[in-house]
C-alpha cells in the first residue's frame, strides 16, 4: 500500500511538472527527464548530457599535455560547458545584512567574472538626469548613461573592493562595468522614492546592430544563454523560462528591426527603452543584466572554436527554442529525394548574384530540386522567412548576414556559401556550431568560373571583394550543388526522415 502511494505521488508530481512546463510554452527538448541533463548541473554525467559534439579524428586542441582534449575544449568554448564555467565564476557582490535577510526590501547582487552577467534584487536606477539627453543625443553604446549614485541597492553589504576589481573590461558590449561602477548602497528601502516600480522580472539589455541578422542574433543567443544561467541559479525554477518578463533596452533611439518578432520568444510585454523611463527613478524587484553580444571569448560573435569539432547542443537547443516559441512549422521532406533549395537573393547594393535567375532555372530543370529565390527583406515577415529556412535542405547564398538563417535549418541540411569574399571563418564556424554541413568554392585557381562585376563607388581597399557583384559559371554551380545533394543523401538523419515518408 505504501509503495502504491509513493508511485501515485510520483505520477502526480511529474504530471504537475509537465503541466508547468507546458504552461511556459517550451519545446519538448527542454523538458529533460532524468538522468538527462544540460551539462552545467553539478552531477551531470558526460554520458547523460543533451549535447553530442562531434570531433573528427585528429582534432587537436593545440594545448600542452594534460590540457583538455578537443571534446572538452569545444564544450567549454561553444556548448553548455561555457555556461558551467560562467556559473563557477559567480560571486556575491552585495549580500543582505543579517537583520534584513528575511525582509522583502533587502537587495542583493551576484555577478560573474568581469561583470559579464549579473542578477540583482531590489535595485534602483535613477534616470532623472536623462530628460534632455534622450532628446538631443544618441545614447547607444554610451558608457556614461549613469553617474555615481544613479544605481542603488539597499540593506546589503557591498563588497566595494571586489566590485572595483572587476572593471577591467570597460566596454559597452563586453561587460556591465560601465554601468555598475556607479553602484551605491542606501540604508533605507530602494522603493520609498520611486516614480515607477516594476515588479515583473526585467531583462536590462544593451544591443548590437539590430538591422543586421548576424549581430542582432548575438543579442538573442546570449539572452537565451543567460536564461540558462538564471535557471540554474534559481534551483531549476521553471518560471525562469516564462515570457512574463519585461525588457528595458538601454537606448533612446526607437527600436526598429525586421527581427522584432524574435522578442516574442522572451517576453510577452511591450519593449521599453530609456525614453520611456527618462526623468524617473525606477525600482526593479528583480533584474538580469545578461551576457552581452561581444564578450571577449564569448559565444556566437568571433567564438574561438577548436578545429575539427562541431555540433554544439547549445546552438541546437537555441534553434529549437526560437522555432517553437515563434510557432514555425516543419513540412517534412519532399518525396523521391527531391530537395528544397533556398537561394538568398540580396537586395543590397553589393554582393548581388547577377545571374541568379539562370542558377534557379538550371537547377529546376534537373528535376532534383524545388528552388525558392528568397528575398529576405524587411518587407517579408520574419516568421515567414524562418518558415522557408526551416523547410530547406540546401541553403545557398553569398557571404552576408542572411546566412545567419543557417541556425534554423533542419539537422540534415547543408549550407553553400557561394563565395566567402576572403572571410572564411564567419559562416563556416557558425555552421559547425549549429551542426549543419558547409561548403564554399574557389571557382577555379584564377577565378575563371566567377565574374566580378564592379560597382560605381565600391570600396577599393582590402575589403574590395565585399563591395562588388558576381556572376557564377552555370555548369560548375550545378556540379557543386549535386555534390552537396549527395552529402545530404548520405546523412543518417536524412535517411531516417525519408524512410518515414
Amino acid at each position: 500500500m505504501c509503495s502504491l502511494k509513493i508511485q501515485l505521488s510520483h505520477i502526480f508530481v511529474h504530471s504537475i511538472f509537465q503541466l508547468s512546463v507546458l504552461s511556459q510554452n517550451l519545446p519538448e527538448s527542454h523538458l529533460l527527464k532524468p538522468p538527462s541533463c544540460w551539462g552545467y548541473e553539478q552531477n551531470c554525467s558526460p554520458t547523460n548530457k543533451v549535447s553530442h559534439q562531434h570531433c573528427e579524428e585528429g582534432a587537436n586542441s593545440k594545448g600542452w599535455p594534460g590540457d583538455d582534449g578537443p571534446e572538452e575544449l569545444f564544450d567549454k568554448q561553444a556548448d553548455f560547458g561555457f555556461v558551467k564555467e560562467r556559473l563557477g565564476e559567480m560571486m556575491s557582490l552585495c549580500e543582505p545584512l543579517d537583520e534584513h535577510q528575511n525582509t522583502g526590501d533587502s537587495s542583493s547582487l551576484k555577478c560573474s567574472k568581469d561583470l559579464q552577467f549579473c542578477i540583482a534584487k531590489n535595485i534602483h536606477l535613477d534616470f532623472t538626469a536623462l530628460t534632455e539627453r534622450v532628446e538631443n543625443e544618441n545614447l547607444k553604446y554610451r558608457m556614461d548613461i549613469f553617474q555615481p549614485g544613479d544605481i542603488t541597492l539597499s540593506s546589503c553589504d557591498l563588497k566595494s573592493d571586489k566590485l572595483m576589481g572587476q572593471l577591467e573590461l570597460m566596454s559597452p558590449l563586453q561587460s556591465w562595468a560601465p554601468e555598475l561602477r556607479n553602484l551605491g548602497v542606501s540604508k533605507g528601502s530602494t522603493r520609498k522614492d520611486c516614480d515607477l516600480v516594476i515588479d515583473t522580472p526585467t531583462y536590462i539589455v544593451k544591443l548590437d546592430a539590430s538591422v543586421n541578422m548576424y549581430h542582432h542574433f548575438c543579442d538573442f543567443f546570449n539572452l537565451y544563454l543567460s536564461i540558462h544561467m538564471n535557471y540554474s541559479m534559481s534551483g531549476m525554477d521553471i518560471s525562469s523560462w516564462s515570457v512574463n518578463k519585461q525588457v528595458l533596452i538601454l537606448e533612446n533611439i526607437p527600436y526598429k528591426s525586421a527581427f522584432k518578432p524574435a522578442w516574442s520568444a522572451f517576453t510577452s510585454h511591450p519593449l521599453m527603452d530609456i525614453k520611456s523611463v527618462a526623468g524617473k527613478k525606477v525600482c526593479f524587484k528583480e533584474a538580469m543584466f545578461p551576457l552581452l553580444p561581444r564578450l571577449l571569448f564569448g559565444l556566437f560573435y568571433n567564438t574561438p572554436v577548436v578545429a575539427g569539432c562541431s555540433n554544439s547542443g547549445l546552438f541546437h537547443s537555441f534553434s529549437e527554442f526560437i522555432l517553437h516559441r515563434l510557432q514555425i512549422p516543419a513540412f517534412g521532406l519532399l518525396p523521391h529525394h527531391r530537395m528544397r533549395v533556398t537561394i538568398i537573393s540580396r537586395e543590397t547594393r553589393f554582393r548581388r548574384v547577377d545571374n541568379e535567375g539562370e542558377l534557379v532555372k538550371v537547377l529546376e530543370q534537373t528535376g532534383l530540386y524545388k528552388v525558392t529565390l528568397a528575398r529576405y527583406s524587411p518587407h517579408v515577415p520574419f516568421p515567414s522567412q524562418l518558415t522557408i529556412t526551416h523547410n530547406t535542405d540546401i541553403l545557398v547564398g553569398m557571404h552576408g548576414a542572411g546566412l545567419t538563417h543557417l541556425l534554423f535549418l533542419p539537422a540534415w541540411a547543408e549550407v553553400f556559401e557561394l563565395y566567402n569574399c576572403d572571410d572564411p571563418g564567419c559562416y563556416s564556424d557558425l555552421a559547425r556550431l549549429r551542426g549543419v554541413g558547409y561548403t564554399t568554392h574557389d571557382w577555379g585557381k584564377n577565378g575563371n568560373m566567377m565574374k566580378v562585376v564592379e560597382v560605381n563607388g565600391g570600396n577599393t581597399g582590402p575589403a574590395h571583394k565585399k563591395f562588388v557583384n558576381y556572376e557564377f559559371d552555370i555548369e560548375e554551380f550545378v556540379r557543386v550543388m549535386n555534390s552537396i545533394r549527395k552529402k545530404v543523401l548520405n546523412k543518417k538523419v536524412y535517411r531516417a526522415q525519408h524512410d518515414e515518408l
